[in-house]
């Protein structure tokens, strides 16, 4: 199974925040879902997989309407979507290989081609010769690479990833985002993913979707959302990017302001140049220091 056409409009009351997102993704397409904590990133993603009840609007997956506040509503195991979260909920009490295989199995796929097929995406992931093992005898970034063996096993038509990386070390975390990469293009599977890293969004999708207290802020092209943005939370997290160059100036900070969710400092450098830098709340920054911009 391919990967399908995404388009959905998606309300949900929350009490303390209501969502209203549209969203749309191509076939085979990646696009990164980025937002502020409670910007209503994890309510979007249980709204598409049907976990969580629209009060409005609709989820389509090429062109089928797989949820709608007044009806149809397909249940989750029978509309393609897979979500995957931070933690890999593995079933403690089978192996890798029959965790990568429960899909596949549930589905009416024989037994033996089942694991057989699980071997093989064991070899994808990088785990050849550890199918045997349980979760417990796997490290946190192994039981990740399973997890998602897994999910790609049952041939989603779309993979929501709600900040899959987050409990994992730098190092394990830039060896899952290579893996990720390279696994959804070879397979061709539509995915969103949820993140707070903004090199995860510019390194594994084409597209930006910024949520911002339940509402989409920004939309386009990854580096477009960067060069052009939109809100301060988007200036800050495209200030985390690294940049070409490594040429620094200092500046001398000549008044500080707070509003609007950012600390906003204007500096001057040594030939009498102004900037302004928008900072995240909670920077310690007064007039008269010297800062180094690069």
């Amino acid at each position: 199974m391919s990967g399908a056409t995404l388009d959905a409009r998606v309300g949900v009351d929350r009490g303390r925040y209501t969502l209203e997102a549209e969203v749309h993704a191509d076939a085979g397409e990646i696009v990164a879902v980025m937002g502020p904590s409670g910007a209503g990133k994890s309510t979007l993603f249980g709204a598409l997989s049907g976990f969580v009840p629209l009060d409005t609007g609709f989820v389509k997956l090429d062109g089928v309407t797989m949820d709608a506040a007044a009806g149809p509503h397909v249940a989750p195991r029978d509309r393609g979507v897979v979500l995957l979260g931070q933690e890999p909920r593995l079933f403690p009490h089978l192996t890798a290989r029959e965790n990568i295989a429960f899909g596949p199995r549930s589905r009416g796929t024989a037994r033996t081609a089942a694991r057989a097929d699980a071997d093989v995406w064991l070899e994808q992931v990088g785990l050849a010769g550890l199918g045997a093992r349980r979760p417990a005898e796997l490290s946190g970034g192994q039981q990740q690479r399973v997890a998602l063996a897994r999910a790609l096993a049952t041939s989603p038509r779309v993979l929501l990833l709600d900040e899959p990386l987050t409990s994992l070390d730098p190092e394990t975390a830039a060896g899952i985002r290579a893996l990720l990469l390279e696994q959804l293009r070879v397979t061709g599977t539509t995915a969103l993913v949820a993140t707070h890293d903004a090199a995860d969004a510019a390194s594994l999708a084409s597209r930006l979707i910024v949520l911002e207290n339940g509402r989409v802020t920004q939309t386009g092209p990854v580096q477009a959302v960067w060069d052009a943005p939109a809100t301060p939370f988007v200036t800050i997290v495209a200030g985390t990017l690294p940049r070409e160059t490594s040429a620094a100036l200092q500046a001398e900070v000549v008044r500080v302001d707070e509003g609007d969710g950012v600390v906003s400092a204007r500096a001057r450098t040594a030939d009498g140049a102004e900037v302004v830098l928008q900072l995240p709340i909670g920077t310690a920054l007064a007039p008269g220091a010297v800062i180094t911009i690069r």
